[in-house]
């Protein structure tokens, strides 16, 4: 930061320094993470078809982008969404894991990921035991963050299932709950189109927690400086106890 009224002399201002030119001096500001794993999670069904799934995956890439050049924290972005009958016979909650950091280069969003595109149901929380064991796994001696992008209430049938309503709240609550229970430290947005009514944020906070956040789609871009935010806050507390 510079022209400031204290800290360090700025080289670079020290001749226009005078009578009520006094801020000639800059400071530094380092922030410091603990090594960290982040999974972004994208809703992938087909209400998010459009602009909600751009928007969703622009921020997406851009935290990938961002951790690419910071030692110590890895990305891994998945999709979930539902299989079709004709390819797999039947209907059934379905995670893709699209990118991962420790494997795969930047390169790989850049050639693949144009091709990705949403439909199906919304099976939330059938989803998220699957991503929670795999947070578990990744994130072995690193800060855990899952971060949820998302624009509906959970909602998946087949033959076998009806996942709906308060049972489907109930049931992502309890995943949800059960992360953090598992030291995840939990971020979610309900990515807004400009319809959704009262009952659905509240029944979106009842699920993820007080702190769940309800994004206009124009607004999706700005989720990385709450996952900043959220990082910073667990470092400090990490050093305050120590």
């Amino acid at each position: 930061f510079n022209r400031r009224r204290s800290g360090k002399i700025d080289r670079r201002m020290i001749s226009s320094a005078g009578f009520g030119a006094e801020n000639i001096f800059e400071k530094l500001e380092t922030f410091a993470y603990d090594p960290g794993m982040i999974h972004i999670s994208i809703d992938n069904s087909g209400s998010m078809s459009g602009e909600k799934f751009d928007q969703a995956m622009v921020s997406a890439v851009a935290v990938a982008k961002a951790c690419s050049m910071i030692e110590g924290i890895d990305v891994k972005i998945s999709l979930r969404t539902t299989t079709n009958d004709y390819t797999y016979g039947q209907c059934l909650p379905f995670v893709l894991n699209a990118y991962d950091s420790r494997k795969d280069s930047i390169t790989k969003i850049k050639s693949m990921f144009w091709m990705l595109s949403s439909a199906g149901t919304t099976p939330e929380g059938l989803c998220f035991e699957a991503v929670m064991k795999s947070i578990v796994n990744d994130s072995k001696g690193k800060d855990s963050y899952f971060v949820n992008y998302s624009d509906g209430m959970p909602m998946f049938g087949n033959n076998d299932i009806e996942y709906y309503h308060d049972g489907a709240l109930n049931h992502t609550k309890s995943q949800v709950d059960t992360m953090k229970r598992n030291g995840i430290k939990v971020l979610s947005y309900f990515i807004s189109g400009g319809y959704e009514c009262d009952r659905e944020q509240k029944d979106f906070k009842r699920m993820y927690g007080s702190d769940a956040q309800y994004i206009n789609v124009q607004n999706v871009s700005a989720v990385a400086r709450t996952i900043n935010k959220k990082m910073l806050a667990q470092y400090c507390q990490v050093k305050l106890k120590n």
